[in-house]
């Protein structure tokens, strides 16, 4: 009985373990997952680069580096442009409020986004 009552308690620290981790790396970097919001799916990676697609039929894929402090998000698009974002996170850090802050042909209005 007592060797099952180890083996109970490695079977929930492994799954507490890993079901922590994806917690951990929000604290860390927030942005990391992917984002949707209507025609928009924007996925941020943890080496710090992004891929948004705007559109379902016919598409924009864009992609570069990201960076971000306490108030701005910048996506410096490869062979393209920079954009900056204010943000806020809700929910829990399970929406992201985007406000553009710079011009551009792709945002011209806040955008709220889920976390897929």
């Amino acid at each position: 009985m007592n060797r099952n009552l180890k083996i109970f308690f490695v079977i929930v620290f492994t799954i507490g373990f890993f079901a922590s981790c994806s917690s951990i790396e929000k604290m860390v970097d927030p942005f990391v997952g992917n984002w949707v919001s209507g025609a928009f799916n924007l996925e941020f990676k943890n080496d710090h680069t992004f891929e948004l697609s705007i559109g379902k039929t016919i598409s924009v894929n864009l992609e570069g580096k990201y960076e971000f402090d306490d108030n701005i998000l910048t996506l410096d698009i490869e062979g393209n442009s920079e954009l900056s974002f204010s943000y806020e996170f809700e929910d829990d850090k399970n929406k992201l409020v985007l406000k553009p802050q710079s011009k551009s042909s792709y945002f011209n209005t806040k955008i709220e986004f889920d976390r897929e």
